[in-house]
């Protein structure tokens, strides 16, 4: 195998750079991330691995540790002078890992290291929570315009890309689930504000799901998450309406609350064309004052002046905030719609 070497061109394939001065071992890794498929370029010298950086799109670099004109350390600290480890992920192979390899590894700014010898599952579920890692930040950074209109804090964007940076170091797939709940947050969310002015209850429920299961990753034990929904519900409204209102009892509730607490949210059928929901927690709480501050102009509390305009539009309604201090807050929607359909809820 001669280097620089370029695999077949393969259509929508994510592209891999791998180096290794061992030019068997470079054809072994060439061979089996062909056969995933994956689009690879190879070479066997940091030289040569930095000159394909700077001119190469790339979604992956897998570096082995010992090389002799450059270490995988150098490679990597020279990759994050342009790239973070969003923007490019970096996995270091090493024949042995001793502790100080590890913490040398994540100083350069590595996303992961590796042992040879690895099995093949384990190698490729790695390699694939990396650059799922990156496609979703991709797509966070494309939609700009959704992201912002989605009133998706950007607080939550980078922490949820920074526990699943954590996570890859010690928990593969729960890293990958995490990514895939968060996938799945960005395009309904997404989606909802770009196709439509009316979204259904299930699928905002949808969101709302995974949301839950990203922050309980975050939070642990600090967290406990309760619904009381209905079996057969689901109705109309506009889009983005609970998910707000759920972030903020988090970030405002339990987050200010030594030792966690509780989040809960009910969804019932009043009568035949009236529902309610509420979204209560057993945080912090808020003052008589601050309660009247939340909905006015300015009021930087993710989302829940522009809920309460587009409630008053489709439904006539204004939430209802019930809040102590040190005790908690529950805030509560009617929903007047007059198309309805019974699904089951799970």
């Amino acid at each position: 195998m001669s280097t620089p070497y370029y695999s077949k061109n393969i259509e929508g394939a994510a592209t891999v750079l791998i180096v290794d001065d061992n030019i068997d071992s470079l054809k072994v890794l060439a061979d089996m991330l062909e056969g995933v498929p994956y689009q690879v370029i190879a070479v066997k010298s940091g030289k040569e691995a930095l000159e394909v950086v700077s001119r190469s799109k790339l979604d992956l670099v897998i570096l082995d540790l010992m090389m002799p004109d450059m270490t995988g350390f150098d490679v990597c600290m020279n990759i994050r002078e342009r790239f973070s480890m969003v923007d490019l992920p970096v996995l270091i192979i090493t024949a042995a890992i001793i502790d100080h390899d590890k913490y040398m590894a994540f100083h350069a700014g590595a996303n992961d290291i590796l042992q040879k010898p690895y099995h093949y599952s384990e190698f490729v579920a790695r390699i694939k929570n990396l650059i799922m890692m990156k496609d979703t930040a991709n797509q966070a950074t494309n939609m700009e315009m959704a992201f912002l209109q989605s009133q998706i804090n950007p607080h939550f964007l980078y922490n949820v890309l920074n526990t699943i940076i954590s996570l890859s170091h010690l928990d593969i797939e729960k890293a990958r689930e995490v990514t895939a709940e968060f996938t799945n947050f960005l395009r309904m969310s997404f989606n909802f504000q770009n196709t439509s002015a009316i979204s259904t209850f299930r699928k905002e429920l949808s969101i709302v799901r995974s949301f839950l299961s990203i922050e309980k990753t975050r939070y642990g034990n600090r967290l406990e998450v309760i619904f009381d929904i209905d079996q057969d519900i689901d109705f109309n409204l506009p889009p983005l309406m609970i998910q707000p209102l759920v972030e903020n009892a988090i970030q405002h509730g339990i987050g200010r609350k030594r030792g966690g607490g509780w989040i809960k949210l009910t969804a019932k059928k009043e009568t035949d064309h009236q529902y309610v929901v509420k979204v209560e927690d057993n945080g912090a709480g808020m003052t008589p004052e601050k309660q009247k501050e939340i909905l006015s102009p300015g009021f930087d509390r993710v989302g829940l002046r522009n809920i309460n305009q587009r409630l008053k539009y489709f439904c006539g309604s204004e939430l209802e905030i019930q809040s102590t201090p040190d005790v908690g807050t529950a805030v509560s929607m009617v929903i007047h719609n007059h198309e309805s359909a019974d699904i089951s809820v799970s």
